[in-house]
């Protein structure tokens, strides 16, 4: 009897998600599974360790955010099979809002509200606690790379001897954009919390979404794998910059797109000032560019490169500043620290290939040094040329993006360390290459084959006068193979 009911449950669930939207698939997917993960595996920076996600929230309010959570999460679905077509895109635009403001929006909130009301080194992670007072050092006219913070509330981070307080980790346009609202805020008296740029630009990254894939279900879809990423969301709330970094990214592949090149190629430009991550994307980015003039000769390709030129200054306005006051100390903060080498490397953690050889006692201590830079170069390297020929016979957005996610895949597990936001990054830059990919698909058209001629046998000849000759019949038009990657509406020049 109870067999029976199961095998009954079983088919009709599996009927009703097949018979379900794509969007409403992905948000039952994404909403449902972290509803679950909340009650363990969800954690926050707290004071001293660590806490769920509903412990931000006194008692009474954290059973009102689990039940709204999962309300919301197993609703949406619901509608969406029960509705049916009244179930319109602006609800289901407005019931994902709801969604992502009671998954991250509010939990931010109230973690910006617990550090401001208690100490400024709790409830944040020293990542944006970091850039805050690196750029109170710039201000004060100190190079943040020179300068250690041992006078900032780092020194009270909860971290035993934290390796953070004598190396800045990130690049500078970070702190450099960061810089006059610090000024602002201070000079006024008002807290400032980094979280006040990464939370909008989490909800930037997401209302970007639209430019890039086409179909409201296939821009709710990838929308919702964004905005709930389980390795990506719960660091907005601690204030990790993955989307700040994110929102550029997506704003110069819509701008991109549009083949707006220059303006495109300025975003990645300060998308890879911020952070090594979409560093490693440049290079993608100019053999896709190239790639897509199909150049004859050097000159070709370097015509095809021309509209970069604001994006290669904007590097060097970024960088060398840092790089001419004090090399020795950048390449000792961002590149010895960071690969092991420096006085005080950071320590191995995360869940890569380091997290591996330190678990099989192969590595004695997590501060060792370890020649990782030359594995990840060896298997990374490899890959990257790999997806180098195919993005140059293939120049799609598809491509483009997939080599790249794959790329920095193998060089980040291969690193020193491998953060779970780090895979949570991957797999955002990755979400719109099967949408894209799909939509190519469906686009394609058919190759038409011109029609064999009949053979007739030739009249016998008549002694009657020919009749005038006839128009002859137009040409049958014959489909050639368009372009496989799909360009949104309203596709501009370039710039």
């Amino acid at each position: 009897m109870l067999a029976k009911a199961l095998e009954r449950f079983i088919k009709w669930a599996l009927s009703a998600w097949r018979d379900l939207s794509i969007d409403a698939k992905v948000v039952a997917l994404f909403g449902v599974g972290n509803w679950f993960l909340l009650f363990a595996n969800h954690t926050t920076v707290a004071a001293t360790h660590d806490v769920p996600l509903w412990q931000l929230f006194p008692p009474g309010a954290d059973a009102a955010f689990l039940i709204a959570c999962g309300t919301l999460a197993f609703a949406y679905p619901f509608r969406d099979h029960r509705a049916r077509g009244s179930f319109t895109t602006r609800a289901r635009v407005l019931h994902l809002a709801a969604i992502v403001a009671t998954f991250v929006i509010i939990p931010t909130i109230a973690s910006i509200v617990l550090r401001e009301t208690g100490k400024p080194y709790t409830y944040i992670h020293d990542g944006a606690l970091m850039v805050e007072e690196a750029a109170r050092k710039f201000l004060a006219g100190m190079n943040p790379y020179v300068a250690d913070y041992l006078d900032t509330p780092m020194f009270f981070w909860p971290m035993i001897n934290n390796p953070a307080l004598y190396h800045l980790t990130y690049f500078p346009f970070m702190f450099l954009v960061s810089g006059p609202f610090v000024w602002f805020f201070d000079h006024f008296g008002i807290v400032w919390d980094q979280r006040y740029l990464y939370l909008p630009a989490y909800v930037g990254t997401l209302a970007l979404v639209p430019f890039i894939v086409q179909g409201a279900a296939h821009r709710l879809a990838m929308t919702a794998a964004i905005a709930l990423n389980p390795q990506l969301f719960p660091f907005v709330v601690e204030g990790r910059n993955d989307f700040f970094v994110l929102l550029f990214l997506f704003a110069g592949l819509a701008l991109l797109m549009r083949e707006r090149r220059t303006t495109s190629s300025l975003a990645f430009a300060a998308a890879g000032a911020a952070k090594l991550h979409a560093l490693i994307f440049l290079p993608f980015v100019a053999v896709y560019l190239i790639a897509t003039k199909r150049p004859r000769n050097l000159r070709e390709v370097i015509v095809a490169l021309v509209p970069t030129w604001p994006a290669a200054l904007f590097l060097l306005a970024t960088f060398v500043p840092f790089l001419a006051n004090n090399f020795g100390a950048f390449w000792d903060d961002v590149v010895s620290y960071n690969a092991g080498g420096a006085a005080w490397t950071y320590p191995i953690s995360g869940m890569g290939f380091s997290a591996i050889l330190l678990a099989l006692g192969l590595i004695p201590y997590r501060q060792a040094d370890f020649p990782f830079v030359a594995i990840e170069i060896a298997v990374a390297a490899p890959i990257a040329a790999w997806w180098f020929i195919r993005l140059w016979q293939r120049p799609t957005i598809a491509t483009l993006l997939a080599g790249y996610a794959l790329t920095l895949l193998a060089f980040l597990f291969f690193g020193r360390y491998f953060q779970g936001n780090y895979l949570g990054f991957i797999a955002a830059v990755f979400t719109p290459v099967p949408f894209l990919a799909a939509r190519a698909t469906r686009r394609a058209p058919r190759r038409y084959r011109r029609p064999v001629p009949a053979i007739v046998t030739a009249p016998r000849p008549s002694r009657e006068p020919a009749p005038a000759p006839l128009a002859s019949p137009a040409p049958v038009p014959v489909a050639l193979d368009a372009a496989a990657e799909p360009s949104p509406v309203g596709v501009g020049s370039t710039d």
